[in-house]
């Protein structure tokens, strides 16, 4: 025992690898559970899901639009067509629209992109499990260095 100064008291020494397979295996036994996992996708997907309305409302505005614009070039080609303006005048402003179509439709996709990406269903209990005993059998195999990893990535979250 050393003495460090006043007020110094006597410490145990740990054994770090016992230690730290001690808390790995704390994590597996609280943490890492069936239970847990499925809560938490569940949650996920409850967060996801308030989502939706205003995804839709989105969607449904930029089709709007794009069917608004649609409406304005036709309106354009038929006065092209007909005579009532010439070319020169109608080109730039049927590029700009052109151009806001092309913005609006790759937006669209987007959001139509968010909303197929939101169906994704709640993983059933069979699947919580395999990604449960996954994560068991990598913290089991993994090496010191990767279960510590593991532990401070974990504990910063």
């Amino acid at each position: 025992m050393l003495k460090k100064g006043e007020g110094s008291f006597p410490t145990r020494y740990l054994n770090s690898q016992k230690f730290e397979n001690l808390v790995i295996d704390k994590i597996k036994e609280h943490v890492l559970t069936t239970e847990n996992l499925t809560r938490l996708v569940r949650i996920v997907n409850e967060e996801m899901d308030n989502l939706v309305p205003e995804y839709r409302q989105r969607l449904d505005s930029i089709i709007d639009e794009i069917a608004d614009v649609d409406h304005r070039l036709e309106r354009l080609y038929d006065a092209l067509e007909t005579g009532q303006i010439q070319l020169a005048d109608l080109a730039p402003r049927i590029q700009q629209l052109r151009r806001r179509r092309e913005q609006l439709q790759a937006v669209k996709w987007e959001v139509e992109q968010q909303l197929s990406d939101r169906r994704v269903e709640l993983a059933d209990s069979k699947t919580v499990a395999k990604y449960v005993a996954d994560l068991h059998n990598l913290l089991n195999e993994s090496s010191l260095a990767e279960r510590k990893s593991f532990v401070r990535a974990l504990s910063k979250r």
